[in-house]
């Protein structure tokens, strides 16, 4: 849904406006902390009495409730968790004592805070880097990550520019790791999440919570962790410019990629197929 800029285009956001004046339950689902997706909920602004989110890949559901801005994160009333999954304290502990060993940046996801330990320059670029992707601010340890122990973890990124080789070093050096494994999109970390977690059974909790059946979902997905996404709903449709696993799952592809309104492409066909209502006196903007 995100372009380069990592915001969403004015036709997508309209369309999606539209589906949901229809009835369509529009959510989105993301490997982003609940932080770096509250814009993305403000300036949708559909207009349904709230919208739901699927963050940390899985880890966490949120209720949005109508007009949410982000001045509003911490009123329960304009958002509320409706699941979450954390990691075990003994993945937290095997995960943290690799990236020590490894020499790795740690992010650790903590509610609304990510906490991370720069025991060097490029410890702090690539945080600098994260916060330019996401938006997202850290908070800084200074003597280590003690002062969050027992803490309930969402995930933990290990920072790297080789997420492929760190993936497998921690797989060979971790091989009783109680944990779900993801390569970053883009690919500057590895990302260790509760073994059950995943953006597909975020999806069916989702589901259950709302009471609407998989089978009636389309979804969108282009990375890793869009796998199960895919798999999970009803129509799974990859973006052009997805990974290869996850064009491999797919039901459909886009016509266009991220960058050229891949998603909203692909809503106004499905409108003109009757897979989705659409206004009849409205003409179609698709090309």
């Amino acid at each position: 849904l995100l372009n380069a800029e990592h915001a969403v285009s004015k036709e997508s956001t309209e369309k999606l406006r539209e589906l949901c004046e229809l009835g369509v339950s529009v959510c989105i689902a993301s490997g982003r902390s609940g932080p770096a997706m509250y814009h993305i909920i403000e300036a949708l602004a559909l207009p349904a009495d709230a919208t739901y989110a699927v963050a940390y890949n899985g880890a966490c559901g949120y209720r949005f409730k109508k007009d949410f801005t982000r001045s509003k994160k911490d009123n329960p009333e304009d958002k509320s968790i409706v699941f979450e999954s954390c990691l075990d304290q003994i993945a937290v502990e095997e995960s943290l004592a690799f990236a020590e060993r490894n020499d790795l940046l740690a992010q650790v996801y903590i509610g609304d805070e990510i906490f991370v330990h720069c025991r060097d320059e490029n410890h702090y670029d690539l945080a600098k880097r994260y916060n330019k992707l996401t938006g997202a601010n850290h908070t800084h340890l200074i003597d280590g990550y003690r002062s969050i122990n027992k803490a309930a973890v969402y995930k933990i990124l290990l920072m790297t520019d080789d997420p492929d080789s760190v993936l497998l070093k921690l797989q060979e050096q971790e091989p009783n790791l109680q944990a779900t494994l993801v390569r970053g999109s883009p690919p500057f970390f590895v990302e260790v999440l509760h073994h059950d977690v995943c953006k597909g059974n975020g999806l069916k909790l989702l589901c259950q919570h709302l009471d609407i059946p998989l089978d009636s979902v389309i979804a969108f997905g282009d990375g890793d962790n869009d796998v199960e996404f895919l798999q999970f709903s009803g129509m799974g449709i990859a973006m052009k410019n997805a990974r290869p696993r996850t064009l491999a799952v797919a039901d459909r592809i886009t016509e266009f990629d991220n960058d050229n309104n891949g998603v909203f492409h692909s809503l106004s066909t499905l409108q003109k197929e009757e897979h989705l209502p659409s206004y009849p006196h409205k003409v179609s903007l698709s090309s």
